[in-house]
């Protein structure tokens, strides 16, 4: 399990190396990445509020807790026991285990995101 920490902690940091940043922010928890109108998290145990009109957000790791206010066209979540609070989305991916997802609305026809998830545990509920 450390082993997988610190290899996916090294390519997140090699990767964010390499790309353009307005915001990010290293911790003892992983980073977390936002440019424009796209969030990625990515490490153990943040517990974070960001704000996106738009775009895409990527939250990957274990037991983080993260509240995004407004809205977002694309929601992936992967990995274990994550947490996500969301006031808007339209599309939600979600892999791994015991992940939740909850949403206030969506701009679909159903007032439902359009949802995928893999693994056991998972659940997109609105709140």
């Amino acid at each position: 399990m450390k082993k997988t920490l610190i290899l996916s902690i090294l390519f997140a940091g090699i990767n964010l190396a390499y790309a353009q940043k307005t915001t990010k922010v290293n911790s003892q928890y992983g980073t977390s990445t936002q440019k424009d109108k796209h969030l990625e998290i990515d490490g153990i145990g943040h517990n974070n509020s960001y704000t996106l009109n738009g775009g895409n957000a990527e939250i990957s790791g274990g037991s983080n807790v993260i509240t995004i206010n407004g809205y977002v066209d694309k929601l992936e979540v992967s990995g274990t026991d994550n947490t996500v609070y969301i006031d808007k989305v339209t599309r939600v991916i979600v892999e791994g285990g015991n992940n939740k997802v909850f949403y206030k609305t969506s701009p679909t026809k159903a007032g439902k995101p359009n949802v995928s998830m893999t693994g056991v545990g998972n659940s997109v509920k609105k709140k």
